[in-house]
């Protein structure tokens, strides 16, 4: 009988340390205050002329990053380059979009995070999903957190990825590298085109304000970005400027 009773208290006492350190780990979660900024303008110029039309020849046009300080550190870094068709009215651009988050402290998790790539105008957005093995879906290396693709509403699938933790993420970062291939088509005679892009990141994380309670925020960033194309008149046939 004293032994039962032995075993039962020990099972209350390890259920009771399993649950306290699950809730430490989760938390109960409140609302919290929800953070916006919007960029100057990223603007990439390019000649037209200079850009040549054979395979792989890329030329780059511009690179701009940022970074901010605050419950999160956050960097972002682009640098897309292009190339046109031998007709001179179709080019493609394409870049990586370098994203990378660190909470300030072990106190902050990264719940999720969302990027977009929306065409304002004059440019179509192909699939910024990397493939991994024919599957759009692939875990950070570390396997904390999932990523897939996202529904926006008014875009397409493939113009938003998003990652999410799978688990209590106290003080990890996160990194996150989409490609953004782009085509331009010059449907008129001419001199320059206008392209607009806006490049949209939405991070939500938890903030622990107690032993088992955290408070929900919300960080949003806007970039308004233009691709303008220039020199048309003067492109030849000539794959190699």
């Amino acid at each position: 009988m004293p032994m039962r009773k032995f075993l039962i208290g020990l099972l209350v006492l390890v259920l009771l340390a399993y649950s306290t350190s699950w809730l430490h780990e989760r938390t109960v979660s409140s609302s919290g205050w929800i953070s916006d900024a919007k960029l100057s303008l990223w603007t990439f110029d390019a000649n037209a002329s200079d850009l040549s039309c054979i395979a792989e020849h890329w030329k780059p046009v511009g690179f701009y990053s940022f970074r901010n300080w605050s419950d999160i550190f956050i960097e972002l870094s682009y640098s897309p380059k292009a190339m046109r068709n031998t007709g001179c009215d179709d080019f493609l651009i394409t870049g990586r979009f370098d994203l990378y988050l660190r909470p300030m402290n072990d106190s902050i998790a990264i719940r999720r995070v969302l990027f977009v790539a929306e065409n304002v105008s004059n440019v179509s957005v192909d699939p910024i999903f990397p493939k991994q093995v024919g599957v759009m879906y692939f875990k950070t290396p570390d396997g904390n957190f999932e990523v897939t693709e996202a529904h926006v509403p008014g875009l397409e699938i493939w113009q938003a990825i998003r990652a999410e933790a799978l688990k209590p993420t106290w003080g990890e970062p996160l990194d996150l590298t989409p490609l953004i291939p782009l085509d331009i088509r010059k449907g008129e005679e001419i001199a320059t085109i206008e392209a607009r892009m806006r490049f949209r990141v939405e991070v939500e994380y938890l903030v622990r304000t107690g032993f088992f309670k955290s408070e929900k925020r919300k960080l949003e960033i806007e970039i308004p970005a233009v691709y303008r194309l220039y020199g048309l008149e003067n492109c030849s046939y000539e794959c190699e400027p």
